[in-house]
């Protein structure tokens, strides 16, 4: 499908959608907490309201192509809100390192097939990049993760 649009104002709009939804639980966080993910989201709100004023000022109008299955993109964008149900539920280390081998299972699979081996294969970087998730958020962001049932 070709859509004809001006991203400016839609990347804009998408990204004030975006910290809207995020800037509306903060209370549940602390005080100190908040420093930083407050910064970012200051931070996306004003790159995104220079996106739409230069769209507006000096519209750029694109084509965009949409490839790809929108049953594959529904699909992951599920699997991701079935990952932030969850999270809560069965803790972070444990909801993502399922989330992750789903994921790239699911994925893997529409270029060819995967086997048990290619996911063996893959568990080390599945493992590091969860490993690094958490213990920037945990150590050097200072956020408390979901414990949940198990971690």
């Amino acid at each position: 499908m070709i859509l004809r649009l001006n991203t400016d104002i839609a990347a804009g709009t998408v990204g004030l959608v975006f910290a809207a939804v995020l800037w509306l639980p903060r209370e549940e966080i602390g005080r100190l907490s908040i420093i930083f993910p407050r910064a970012i989201l200051v931070l996306l709100c004003l790159i995104a309201i220079a996106l739409i004023v230069k769209g507006v000022i000096r519209p750029g109008g694109r084509q965009v192509e949409i490839t790809g299955s929108p049953r594959r993109l529904f699909t992951v964008i599920a699997g991701f809100f079935l990952w932030w149900g969850l999270v809560e539920v069965l803790g972070f280390l444990v909801t993502t390192l399922v989330a992750f081998f789903a994921l790239t299972w699911y994925l893997a699979r529409v270029e060819t097939r995967v086997t048990w081996q290619r996911l063996l294969i893959w568990t080390p970087v599945i493992l590091g990049l969860v490993i690094v998730f958490y213990l920037t958020f945990k150590e050097v962001l200072n956020v408390r993760l979901p414990t949940g049932l198990f971690f």
